[in-house]
């Protein structure tokens, strides 16, 4: 009896166990495809932000106060905006290009990862690049510069003119600037107040205070120095200033977020980068009418824009990670290339050997091959922006915008050779021979 209510226990208990074994392997399965699919999703949300990072900052904490930090935030708050910007329920034309090209899944990932981020002082890293600057003395660092360089301080309201060490009060968020060619007039923009300011660029003194459209961003001067172009990003308009008067004579009605402004160089036309998504807004300045728009598939928010040296095609940086490659003439976009994360300016050279365009987002630079348009990258430090190549296209000048400092850069060798320490939160150059 006993030998055969012991077979009959083993009978039951033997297929009890394995269908317990087998209820355990289906649960770790289940555990592991769970693991592996959160594992998956925490590797793509950072990917995913980087889109984010021009403004917000890589660390979720906004590059400026215009705009909020996103580190810490509820999920909930998070994705409730983003939707709402999607929609159309919120308005702001940057971030409704944004959010046009994420999913729900998109927006559930990034929400998640953003309110998972910890205080700033946790996620510190060295920079293998954060160096010493250059010494700020003239002597040090006229080797690098054949002239002026000019340098919007965003955070500093100041614009600091290098090699010289010499810095002029501005006015608040001093954003870009240009140069007029006889290099008698610097204007830079100030969005938080929607003014130009005009300075005596030998003098540094202010002559003039000018009331524009709302939020001008890039400001471009007209090759025969006589007008002023101000992109109005929250205005969808190009304020027309005089620069003999100091007067706004024109404002000229474009599509959404208008960003900056290029010329040809017979200032025949003008060029004007549409962040809020339609493409390039092409100006006939005679008319001062904008005359058609043309489309840049494959990119995120057209922001910044430079031309070729025979001006048939144009570079045309995106909001993102994007360079389009664009045929003026055709009206077609050549090739798309992938640059640094964020936002950036963009600049070919006088000579045309060299296109270059910065990462905000990002610690790098990508220089881009004008035929060949393969771009290699080159570290240069925190936050890269705004851009410019010297007059001889030997040196490339860099804002560090999370450095306060200003990078240089051997356009041949494409190795950093010094760091210069300037005021806070560095936005635009601009130069003589190269504006």
């Amino acid at each position: 009896m006993k030998s055969a209510l012991s077979l009959l226990c083993l009978s039951l208990i033997i297929p009890l166990a394995a269908a317990a074994t087998a209820t355990e392997q289906t649960t770790t399965e289940q555990t592991t495809t769970e693991q592996t699919a959160t594992e998956k999703q925490a590797a793509r949300a950072p990917q995913k932000a980087a889109v984010c990072f021009g403004c917000h900052g890589s660390d979720g904490f906004g590059l400026g106060q215009e705009y909020p930090n996103l580190a810490g935030q509820s999920q909930w708050y998070l994705q409730k905006q983003l939707l709402a910007f999607r929609s159309g329920e919120r308005q702001d034309p940057t971030m409704k290009v944004m959010a046009a090209t994420l999913t729900d899944t998109d927006i559930n990932e990034l929400s998640h990862w953003f309110a998972g981020l910890g205080p700033r002082a946790d996620r510190q890293t060295a920079d293998p690049t954060n160096k010493p600057g250059a010494p700020s003395s003239t002597a040090a660092i006229s080797q690098y510069f054949s002239g002026h360089l000019f340098a919007t301080m965003k955070a500093g309201a100041t614009i600091h003119d290098l090699p010289h060490n010499t810095v002029w009060a501005g006015g608040p968020d001093m954003l870009y600037n240009a140069l007029s060619p006889d290099q008698k007039l610097l204007l830079a923009t100030s969005p938080s107040t929607n003014t130009v300011y005009i300075f005596d660029a030998q003098t540094g003194q202010q002559r003039a205070i000018v009331n524009v459209g709302k939020a001008p961003k890039g400001v471009k001067i007209t090759p025969d120095g006589k007008l002023a172009y101000v992109s109005n990003e929250g205005g969808a308009s190009v304020s027309v200033i005089d620069l003999g008067t100091h007067q706004v004579i024109d404002t000229i009605k474009v599509e959404e977020a208008p960003h900056n402004v290029r010329f040809n160089r017979s200032g025949t036309l003008a060029y004007v980068t549409l962040q809020g998504g339609a493409g390039i807004g092409v100006i006939n300045t005679s008319t001062r009418k904008q005359t058609k728009v043309i489309p840049v598939p494959g990119i995120t928010g057209p922001h910044n824009i430079d031309l070729s040296a025979d001006e048939k095609i144009a570079y045309v940086r995106d909001f993102v990670h994007h360079v389009a490659v664009l045929d003026l003439v055709k009206e077609k976009v050549l090739k798309v290339i992938t640059v640094g994360n964020g936002h950036g300016g963009i600049d070919v050279s006088p000579d045309g050997s060299v296109i270059a365009t910065a990462a905000i987002g990002d610690n790098i630079i990508s220089i881009i091959d004008p035929i060949s348009w393969k771009s290699t990258n080159v570290i240069v430090g925190n936050g890269p922006h705004g851009i410019r190549t010297s007059a001889d296209s030997r040196w490339i000048y860099v804002t560090l915008t999370k450095e306060n400092r200003i990078a240089i850069v051997d356009a041949k060798t494409r190795q950093v050779v010094a760091k210069i320490d300037v005021g806070q939160f560095p936005f635009w150059l601009a130069l003589p021979g190269n504006i």
